[in-house]
């Protein structure tokens, strides 16, 4: 009866019914590894657990904060990864950029990867742990973030095979890679305000926004500077906006990189940039 009424409290606050069952589901998994076959089992939770459960969705509902924040873990390739409120919460469409590099390091011996903008290090712990022989160097702006993922890391074993970097974009790299790998801040700055309330007022600013008219501030600083990082036949590999196909296969078409193609998300809209030196 307790999941009903949480269901129910969230439907009163205008969510969706959807929107409700995920999260009310995504919390008791989460906390209490308590998933719906249980409930179908007849299995009950405690009342302490019940009343853990509570406070949890009364803040989530009433500030409107993230449950992933709240909870401070999320879901990602199909994996717990922890997260704070100085790391953009891991989205379902990052997990295609990951499934598109994977295909591409299968047929690279003991390839090498850089991942530019780590966050919660999904990208480059999900890649380490998919493929054995990765080693993997993943850089971040912020302190926050690398401690983050380090810790991340650290929770899924791959720690020896990943090197945390405190650098804003390549300024601390001085090797050369198979794979650049990299999810930017792609959000015109200009958007923000027409942003669902929970990524505007709850995401770190740091991860989303770029500064220029069309969101492609980072892309163009990255592609200008990839060739001196990458291997021969290296691959550039990018998460991309949903209006940004063109203007980042441009850039790299006047770059000089080849073999540029694009990935589309499950709803048909551009998501992923595949490239080559």
């Amino acid at each position: 009866m307790y999941r009903k009424s949480f269901i129910k409290y969230y439907t009163d606050n205008n969510f969706s019914f959807d929107e409700a069952k995920s999260e009310v589901d995504f919390v008791i998994e989460m906390l209490f590894n308590f998933t719906s076959k249980d409930f179908f089992l007849g299995k009950s939770l405690e009342k302490w657990q019940i009343d853990k459960i509570e406070k949890i969705i009364k803040e989530r509902v009433n500030k409107r904060k993230p449950i992933q924040q709240i909870i401070g873990s999320a879901f990602f390739y199909g994996r717990r990864f922890f997260v704070n409120e100085y790391t953009l919460i891991p989205r379902p469409e990052t997990e295609i950029l990951v499934s598109e590099v994977l295909k591409i390091l299968k047929d690279i011996n003991n390839p090498k990867i850089l991942d530019i903008g780590a966050g919660t290090g999904c990208i480059p712990i999900t890649l380490a742990i998919e493929n054995n022989n990765l080693n993997a160097h993943s850089v971040d702006v912020s302190k926050e973030a690398i401690e983050m993922a380090e810790k991340n890391a650290l929770l899924h074993n791959v720690y020896e095979k990943i090197k945390f970097i405190e650098s804003d974009l390549f300024s601390k790299i001085k090797e050369k890679y198979n794979v650049i790998v990299s999810n930017p801040p792609y959000i015109p700055i200009k958007e923000k305000d027409s942003l669902q309330y929970e990524v505007k007022n709850y995401d770190p600013s740091l991860a989303l926004f770029a500064k220029d008219e069309d969101g492609i501030e980072y892309y163009k600083k990255i592609i200008a500077d990839a060739h001196k990082y990458l291997l021969e036949d290296g691959f550039l590999c990018f998460e991309i906006g949903q209006n940004q196909g063109k203007l980042v296969t441009d850039l790299l078409k006047n770059n000089d990189y080849k073999n540029i193609k694009i990935i589309k998300d499950l709803n048909s809209l551009d998501r992923i940039v595949i490239s080559q030196k």
